[in-house]
Formats: structure tokens, C-alpha cells, sequence
């Protein structure tokens, strides 16, 4: 009897599993839903079970969104043996992709915006309306690379995409009340600037249909989340406008105070809304897109990540939601993310407590985890763990899990190095060095007490330490990946341990 009780509350549990539905719009969702997926891959808190990420680009083949794609296709493999019921943290929350897709992609695919209206069908007098609101270069515009700035094409363009198969999956999903839904945008830009009001209107519009005149699933219940979204204004600037692109950041600021002034009408139709920018701007080199457009990891990248954990923690409930009871919106919550001081370098120390706490030890463990791979794993040394050298040969390294976690891993570090590379840099460790101890910077001591850290003995040790306990434990049956991943976790958490 006792046995059936625990299938049944097992299989109740798994029915009520909450979900936030991120849509990232544009190249700076994009390069946001990277930096989330980072910090979840080193096990910092998350206030749902699973995360479904939908990218909204018109350009598909730009490299910012291909290396997030990358990276969560190899976080979801890691995911899937990472829940171990023990204590690990390291990939935990579940990301989970609808119809096995990342992005939601428009079906017109018309290159030219003056294709896409129609102007050679219209009439003369239409014709002529079209040429006074549109110049012919904006209407010659090649839109496979998104909207090069011209927000004004986007929210032509974008319209279409309530139609998607992606979409469709979305609302057919969005079965669970508590389910809830973030957008994340910047201002300054096309795509994002267009997508998002127009993507808000589109979630509370009520019975909303498809092209066929269907009815979407779960639409009611879709209309009633709890929406947040973050609104990111100019944090960097591109060089000298090229022949065939018609961005040009000596206008992202003016954009960005003309969004804002439309945005007035977004109050009480968002629960919260998130604003961020820095004026001491990087700058990139001008792409229109596709293969060349990567640009390094921001802080303010990762600060708006911060926004989306903000929004669905717990905690913050009352904070972030005013409804009355009806579920209707009361009033909208308004939150910027600042600094305490206009550095051009941001490390633990100079980071908020709340910040601190979130991100101080989930990075550092995780880096260790990174460094021990890259440095001592494998290797003949002399205080070889015996954990790993009888439990996991060195052909455990090479099967699928491994050699995806460590892609995971190496991006991490590109992510950590990117973010050291700009105008105001996040530098909170010494990425050069290839010892134990000396990897985070500031006089942050995140070493635990009793701990004597002897380089990479002292790991060694911990390991074989905490493989023990686990075998004494019902964790011995574990498969040999998620043993794996709950040592490590155990080990890095008791070595690093800084108390607030």
C-alpha cells in the first residue's frame, strides 16, 4: 500500500512540475539565454524545474545564436544523468527544448522587404504611400541578417510568427498554471525592439488563433501567466556602418528613448519589468550578421540572466507579483539592476551581497570542477585519486556525457574569458593560472575552514574522501556518469565554501 502511495504522489509530482518559458528575441536574447544557461550549468539556484527557451531571430545562421544552441544541446545531454537524488547542483534544472527545436522560425521567408509587402501588387497611389514612409533602401533591405536597426520593418515582419510550428507547441505545452513566461529583448536594435510589444499583445490576446482559424491550446491559461520580461537599453556600440548594413549606433540611443516612450502603454500588462544598460560602452566590429556576428560575453548579459532568477524566485513572489483576484494585473514592478559604484572592473567584492550569494561559490566550484579536468584528470600523478583511477579509466572520459560536459566546461571558460575582454569587465577569477588555490581573485575566501588546500593533492583527497561516503550510502548503485558528477559536486562544495 505504502509503495503504491509513493508511485502515485512520484507521478502527481511530475504533473505539477512548473516551467518558465523564456522567449529570447534577437541577438541579445540570444547572447542573455548563453549566460543563463551558464549559470545553471554551475548550479545556481533556480526557482522552477525547467527552463523551455524559445529564440525569436530572424537571422538564423548569426553565430551568437548558433554557439547558444550549441551550448544548451549539450547542457540537456549533461542534464539527463545529472539528477542523481543526492546532492549535486551542477545541471540540475532542466532545459528542455519544444519539438526538439530552439528557435521559432518564420515560415515567409522573403529576403527584401519590399518583396515581403508587396509593393509591385499594389496600387499606384499605395506605391506612392509605401515610398513616402519607406526609403529605397530600407525597402531593398536584405532581411535574412534581421532588421539592421529598424524596428519599423520588425513589427511588419514579426507579425507572422504567432503562425509558427514552435509557437503552436508552446501553447499545446503550456498546461500548468503555475507556469510562467519572461521576455527578453533589447531596445536599441530591430528585432527586439518590434518583438516584444508585439509578442506581449499576442500573449494576452484572447482566443487567439492560428493562420487556419484554430484556437490555440491552453490559451486561456497562457493569457493568465505570470509574464516579466527585461527591457535591455545600449551597453555597446559597433564601428563605422559598412556598404551593406544600415546599423548605425550613433542612433541606439534615440531608439532606445523612442521604445521607452511606447513602452509607457506596457504598464500593468507586464507583472515586472527589467531595465538595463552601461554607458561605459564596448565597442564591436561592424557585421551585418550571419557567421561573423559574435560578439564577446557582456557583464550586462549576465546581469540580465540575474533578472530572469529574479522573476521566478520564490522569495520574491510578492515582490515582483501584484494581482488582484481575479488574476488580473494591479500594478507593474519596475527594477533596474545597478552597481554601487562606476568601476570599470567588477569582481565578487564589488558585487551586491544578494549577487554575491547567488554566484560566489556556484562559478568557483564549477571552475574547479573545469581546472581539475583540464589539469589533472587523467594525468599520472602522484596523489592519483583512487576514485578515479579504478572507478573511471580513461575510457570513461571518452564516452558521450564526459566529452559533452566538458564542451560545456570549455565554453564556460570562453564565456569567463569573453567577459574580461570588455569596456567593464567581470573579472572575479585568475584564469591562468593551472593550480588549486590561487584561481579566485579580490581576498574572496571561498577555501573551508579546516581546509589546507596543497594544490591538487588536497582535491585528490576530498575525492577519494567523498567516494567513500557515497559508497557507504544507497548512492553506491548509481550509473558510473551520475556517481561522477555527484562527487565532483560533493568535493568542490566541500572545499569551497564562502559564507556571506
Amino acid at each position: 500500500m505504502g509503495q503504491s502511495k509513493c508511485k502515485v504522489f512520484t507521478f502527481l509530482k511530475l504533473l505539477n512540475m512548473s516551467k518558465l518559458y523564456i522567449f529570447g528575441i534577437g541577438g541579445t536574447g540570444a547572447r542573455v539565454l548563453k549566460s543563463l544557461t551558464m549559470l545553471l550549468a554551475s548550479g545556481v539556484e533556480c526557482g522552477v524545474d525547467t527552463i523551455v527557451p524559445i529564440i525569436i531571430d530572424r537571422d538564423m545562421s548569426n553565430k551568437d545564436l548558433s554557439r547558444t544552441k550549441l551550448l544548451i544541446e549539450d547542457y540537456i545531454t549533461v542534464n539527463k544523468i545529472a539528477e542523481t537524488n543526492g546532492e549535486n547542483k551542477f545541471f540540475k534544472t532542466k532545459i528542455e527544448l519544444l519539438n526538439n527545436e530552439l528557435c521559432l522560425v518564420l515560415k515567409d521567408k522573403t529576403q527584401k522587404f519590399v518583396d515581403f509587402i508587396g509593393k509591385d501588387t499594389m496600387t499606384k497611389e499605395n506605391q506612392a504611400l509605401v515610398e513616402m514612409l519607406f526609403s529605397e533602401e530600407t525597402l531593398e533591405m536584405d532581411m535574412t541578417a534581421g532588421f539592421q536597426g529598424n524596428p519599423n520593418i520588425g513589427s511588419v515582419v514579426l507579425n507572422q510568427f504567432d503562425d509558427s510550428d514552435i509557437f503552436k507547441a508552446f501553447a499545446e505545452d503550456f498546461s500548468n498554471s503555475d507556469n510562467k513566461i519572461f521576455i527578453v529583448s533589447s531596445i536599441f536594435g530591430g528585432t527586439g525592439a518590434s518583438g516584444f510589444p508585439l509578442l506581449r499583445k499576442v500573449l494576452h490576446t484572447i482566443n487567439q488563433k492560428d493562420a487556419q482559424g484554430n484556437e490555440l491550446s491552453n490559451w486561456g491559461i497562457v493569457n493568465k501567466a505570470h509574464i516579466g520580461a527585461i527591457s535591455v537599453l545600449p551597453y555597446f556600440q559597433v564601428k563605422s556602418a559598412t556598404s551593406d548594413s544600415l546599423v548605425d549606433s550613433d542612433t541606439f540611443i534615440d531608439k532606445a528613448k523612442t521604445a521607452l516612450s511606447y513602452y509607457k502603454q506596457e504598464d500593468r500588462k507586464l507583472d515586472t519589468l527589467y531595465y538595463i544598460a552601461d554607458k561605459r560602452t564596448s565597442s564591436y566590429d561592424h557585421h551585418k550578421g550571419g557567421e561573423a556576428q559574435k560578439n564577446n560575453a557582456h557583464f550586462v548579459e549576465l546581469a540580465a540572466a540575474l533578472s530572469i532568477l529574479d522573476f521566478i524566485d520564490p522569495k520574491k513572489a510578492a515582490e515582483n507579483i501584484h494581482r488582484d483576484k481575479e488574476g488580473n494585473i494591479e500594478r507593474t514592478t519596475y527594477k533596474e539592476f545597478g552597481i554601487s559604484a562606476d568601476v570599470p572592473e567588477i569582481n565578487f567584492v564589488t558585487l551586491e551581497d544578494e549577487t554575491k550569494k547567488l554566484l560566489v561559490n556556484q562559478l568557483s566550484r564549477f571552475l574547479l570542477f573545469r581546472n581539475y579536468m583540464q589539469f589533472v584528470y587523467d594525468k599520472e600523478c602522484k596523489y592519483q585519486p583512487y576514485a578515479l583511477k579504478y572507478k573511471f579509466s580513461k575510457q570513461f572520459r571518452n564516452n558521450d556525457f564526459i566529452k559533452k560536459m566538458e564542451s560545456v566546461q570549455a565554453a564556460f571558460f570562453t564565456w569567463l574569458e569573453e567577459l574580461e575582454q570588455q569596456n567593464r569587465k567581470f573579472s572575479p577569477f585568475n584564469l591562468t593560472t593551472n593550480q588549486a588555490v590561487d584561481f579566485v581573485k579580490d581576498e574572496i575566501n571561498v577555501v573551508a575552514s579546516g581546509v589546507k588546500f596543497s594544490d591538487w593533492a588536497d582535491v585528490d583527497n576530498e575525492l577519494n574522501r567523498q567516494s567513500s561516503k557515497i559508497n557507504l550510502r544507497d548512492l553506491e548503485k548509481l550509473e558510473q556518469e551520475k556517481h561522477f558528477i555527484e562527487l565532483f559536486y560533493r568535493a568542490t562544495f566541500t572545499l569551497l565554501n564562502f559564507k556571506n
